[in-house]
């Protein structure tokens, strides 16, 4: 059912010093893992010239507008792209969050793309407190049933498919100074 994985993280200062990045809040990712064949495309768009991909952990109501009930405290994005708003359903389990593509993706030439394949998705999100670690396991075409997956989330349904994905995940791109 989980098509990808990704762990983003807040690199430590020696590391940031190291590959010459600022921002305390950007969230880098530094493991991946597929669960199919091929490797998962949805994210590209948020990969650097470098080859990094990294997210900053923005209040949502700073670019997201929508009904104050749809409303979610954190959403990431990249600076220019919106990838999701985080959203916490169950306070009793803020570890967790669901969200969903940005379906206005655009293209590399900075023109919109309606088409983007990837707009059906679900996301599930594991964070720490501070979300100085988050984890997103990408569930294909799961954008319309992800209540219902986070909820299986919480009871530990995709507990086993989890530590398969956290034991395969190869380093996204490697920082100088980090070990893994």
């Amino acid at each position: 059912m989980i098509s990808a994985y990704f762990k983003f993280i807040c690199l430590p200062d020696e590391v940031m010093a190291l590959n010459r990045i600022r921002s305390k809040e950007r969230l880098d990712c530094i493991l991946y893992a597929n669960m199919d064949v091929e490797e998962y495309k949805g994210l590209t768009d948020f990969v650097n010239g470098k080859g990094q991909m990294f997210l900053y952990k923005t209040p949502a109501r700073d670019i997201v507008t929508s009904h104050s009930r749809r409303l979610t405290e954190w959403a990431l994005n990249n600076g220019n792209l919106n990838l999701s708003s985080i959203y916490i359903e169950d306070f009793e389990f803020p570890e967790f969050g669901y969200g969903y593509p940005n379906g206005n993706r655009l293209l590399r030439d900075g023109s919109a793309n309606p088409l983007f394949p990837y707009s059906n998705d679900g996301y599930i999100f594991i964070m720490n407190k501070d979300y100085s670690q988050i984890e997103l396991l990408i569930i294909p075409d799961g954008r319309n049933l992800i209540s219902s997956y986070y909820q299986k989330m919480i009871d530990g349904g995709f507990e086993s498919e989890i530590i398969k994905l956290r034991e395969q995940a190869k380093p996204f791109f490697r920082y100088e100074g980090l070990v893994i």
